[in-house]
């Protein structure tokens, strides 16, 4: 899965990112790999051709100086890492952050992306997007987005992982079922138990025209979705298994469930929903990321299906 792979960790030197600097930390040191630290100039905001700061007439040593304390504070973050006995190698690229990081993952072959999102909401969202989600929505390996402050499941001073429960939402698709063999892989890992979630979205009855449906319908996707759970909890071996059931806005429902049974992660598909689609329905994953109380771990459909059989 993660064995000895690199783990690519971008950070903006926020607080943020230093809190999920330890799960960086920590992973690695699990499964023996190094750790690539990224930080990505932003033109928008460091200077460059179209840069805002050159349309406001900034000198172009200003865009120098924020260069060389990145380097400096890229430096401080690097001797932090090694001191925890971990490999470490920096990288230093100007460009779109979402877009070099899915790049140098690629790239640089490596097996997990262990981010920090500022978790923005409403406005602040719509205006600002989040790095997170795009780096989500586009990277060929899997994602851990960290927000802080969270439930944690690494310990504070030796840096071990404490996953006891898992939770994996899912809808049931093709995609879906290869990706709970990657969920279930991870509780076998860490000896957890696996908690299985599916979401049922309200339908939209009216009751005038088709009174004797309405029950009925209801009824039906429910006896499905129960049927569906216990079809998978028979296929998972080596695991403790439980279902749950809910009726409502997914996310929602995901997060509530996460909290409502503790589990440490949640182990989601995204399935990478784009353009128009995107902005009229939105991702599961991009607002699961968003408020989860937890840690998520996101996979693709390009990579889940090798990594779950490596």
């Amino acid at each position: 899965m993660f064995h000895k792979s690199p783990i690519l960790f971008p950070t903006d030197f926020s607080h943020y990112a230093l809190y999920a600097m330890k799960y960086a930390i920590a992973f690695a040191k699990k499964f023996g790999g190094p750790i690539y630290l990224a930080h990505v100039l932003d033109p928008a905001l460091s200077g460059g051709k179209h840069g805002m700061w050159r349309a406001s007439n900034i000198p172009e040593r200003a865009s120098a100086a924020m260069r060389q304390q990145a380097e400096t504070r890229l430096a401080c973050v690097e001797r932090i890492i090694s001191s925890e006995g971990v490999d470490v190698v920096s990288f230093m690229v100007q460009g779109r952050p979402d877009a070099e990081i899915v790049r140098l993952a690629e790239e640089q072959n490596c097996g997990l992306i262990a981010i920090a999102t500022h978790g923005r909401t409403g406005f602040d969202h719509m205006v600002f997007g989040s790095v997170a989600e795009r780096v989500v929505r586009n990277a060929t390996v899997p994602v851990l987005c960290i927000k802080h402050p969270e439930h944690e499941f690494v310990d504070g001073s030796e840096l071990d992982l404490h996953i006891r429960k898992i939770l994996f939402p899912t809808d049931f698709s093709e995609y879906a079922d290869q990706a709970l063999l990657y969920a279930a892989s991870l509780c076998r890992e860490f000896n957890a138990g696996l908690a299985l979630c599916h979401v049922t979205e309200a339908a939209i009855v009216m009751p005038e025209y088709a009174p004797d449906t309405v029950g009925y319908f209801g009824a039906d996707i429910d006896a499905h979705a129960h049927e569906a759970l216990a079809r998978l909890e028979k296929g998972i071996e080596g695991v403790p298994v439980e279902s749950r059931l809910a009726i409502g806005v997914p996310y929602r429902e995901i997060c509530h469930t996460a909290e409502e049974l503790a589990a440490d992660l949640i182990v989601m598909p995204a399935h990478g929903a784009s353009g128009i689609s995107h902005f009229l329905f939105g991702s599961v994953a991009d607002k699961v990321v968003r408020r989860a109380l937890c840690p998520v771990l996101s996979l693709r459909p390009s990579h889940v299906a090798q990594a779950a059989s490596s």
